[in-house]
Parts: C-alpha cells; sequence; structure tokens
C-alpha cells in the first residue's frame, strides 16, 4: 500500500471520496464539479484519483499499480445548493491542510445523513413561503394583476404540498400530476371569479416546476466535455418539460377551457 503524507489507507480515501461525491451528486451538483472535487481530495493526501461520474452514480479508483477502486448508486436526487457549498468548503480545507481526513469524512458522513429540504421543518416552512412568493411575482411578471396575487400565493402553497406528498412517485409522473392540479387549481378558480387571468395563474404554478437547474447544469457539462452526463441530464430536461406541459393540457381540457 502507498504511504501518504497523513498515513490513511487508500480505502479511506476512497471512501471519503465516494461520500463527498455522493454528496453532490444527489444535492444537485453538475457532473464535472464532483470529479473536480474528488480529484482535489487526492491531491491533498497526495494519491493518483482516477473517477466518473454521472447523474445517478459515481466510480473512484485510489492509487496507482493496486488501486482501491469503489463504486456507488445515487437514487434520490433533489436540489440543495447548501450541501453542494458544505463539501466545496471541504475539500479546499482538506486541499489547504485545514483539517484531517478523518476529520472530512466524519463531516461528509454527517452532511449524508442530515436531513434534505423536504424533511426539515424550517426549511420546509421556508420553502413553502417562497414558493408561495414566487408564484405570486410570476403572475405579476407574465400578465397578471393584483386581483392574481392572492390565488397565486395559494396556488403556490398548494403545488409545494402536492410537491411534498408526491415525492414517493417517479419524478416524470410527479411533475405530471403537479401539472395537473395547477391547471385544474387554475380552471376553478377561473370558473369562481371570471376575471382572473387564468392563463396567468398556470404559467406562474408551473414556472417553479421547470428544470432551470437540470438544463443548465446539461450544458455545463456538454461545455465540459462531458458527453454521457450532458446528454443524459438534457434528456431529462425535456421530459420533464414534456411531462408539465402534458399535465398543463390535461388539465385545461378536464375544466373544458383554452389556453
Amino acid at each position: 500500500m502507498n504511504t501518504i503524507p497523513n498515513r490513511a489507507s487508500l480505502r479511506d480515501i476512497a471512501r471519503v471520496c465516494l461520500d463527498a461525491a455522493k454528496v453532490l451528486i444527489a444535492s444537485g451538483a453538475e457532473t464535472a464539479r464532483v470529479e473536480e472535487t474528488v480529484t482535489r481530495i487526492g491531491s491533498a493526501c497526495g494519491v493518483e484519483i482516477e473517477s466518473t461520474a454521472t447523474p445517478t452514480g459515481i466510480t473512484v479508483s485510489v492509487g496507482g499499480d493496486r488501486p482501491v477502486t469503489r463504486l456507488a448508486r445515487v437514487r434520490v436526487r433533489t436540489i440543495d445548493m447548501s450541501k453542494v457549498a458544505d463539501v466545496n468548503a471541504l475539500s479546499r480545507s482538506l486541499e489547504a491542510g485545514e483539517i484531517s481526513l478523518r476529520a472530512a469524512g466524519d463531516e461528509l458522513c454527517r452532511l449524508l445523513q442530515s436531513p434534505g429540504p423536504n424533511q426539515e421543518s424550517r426549511t420546509r416552512r421556508r420553502m413553502y413561503l417562497a414558493q408561495s412568493l414566487a408564484t405570486s411575482g410570476f403572475a405579476l411578471l407574465v400578465g397578471g394583476g393584483p386581483k392574481e396575487l392572492v390565488p397565486a400565493f395559494l396556488l403556490g402553497l398548494l403545488a409545494r404540498m402536492v410537491d411534498e406528498r408526491l415525492a414517493f412517485l417517479p419524478p416524470f409522473l410527479a411533475v405530471f400530476l403537479n401539472a395537473l392540479v395547477v391547471s385544474i387549481y387554475a380552471g376553478l378558480t377561473r370558473h369562481m371569479f371570471p376575471g382572473i387571468n387564468m392563463d396567468a395563474l398556470i404559467v406562474a404554478g408551473v414556472i417553479p416546476l421547470l428544470p432551470g437547474l437540470a438544463l443548465a447544469n446539461a450544458a455545463r457539462d456538454l461545455m465540459a466535455g462531458e458527453l454521457i452526463a450532458g446528454v443524459a441530464r438534457g434528456a431529462d430536461s425535456i421530459l420533464t418539460a414534456a411531462a408539465l406541459a402534458g399535465g398543463v393540457c390535461l388539465g385545461v381540457s378536464l375544466m373544458g377551457l383554452h389556453l
């Protein structure tokens, strides 16, 4: 086994690299960032590391002549930029010699076990409020007026609630059903209050569901030469957008209305 500056074993380094990659992938980081972070950790430990990341998993090989190889699959993915920032800061601190490999591993274990944005109660309340306010703002931006503010705020609450309740479903089906609920809500609001701008409500309700981060990550991965990850994320974005469009069209048709 190779001797490295902090005398940690190759298995320990592989475990830390794998944990860092799992946190990043599960939190919505782009593939290039995942591989860069793994390389930075290897550089800090004085060993050669090869890694291959995809939107659903990571393979890490540590060492030269007799490498230790580890593979992990990431099944649950969300968007949590705070965890991405934490892992980035952790890898830079390790590279600068400010923390030990053991301390970095302990912190990564904590991040893996910490609740996501949909589980922590205080964060959940903030996300409910944020999506409601954002939906109200979007309603104004797309042609709505003051009378659409309250319905749009309630729509944001409803969409967030539906999103949480459907978390157990495949992502595309959950997005389709969420868009269906949004369009039905907008149609019912239009029936009860004929002066309401239904189109503004629907657009405002689906904007938070758009795969903006996935599309941006796909473009960045493609520009970085990560063809597999870029194409996969691009396909994911297209299918999500198609599910949104299908849900809206079905909801409007069920209500007997037209966009």
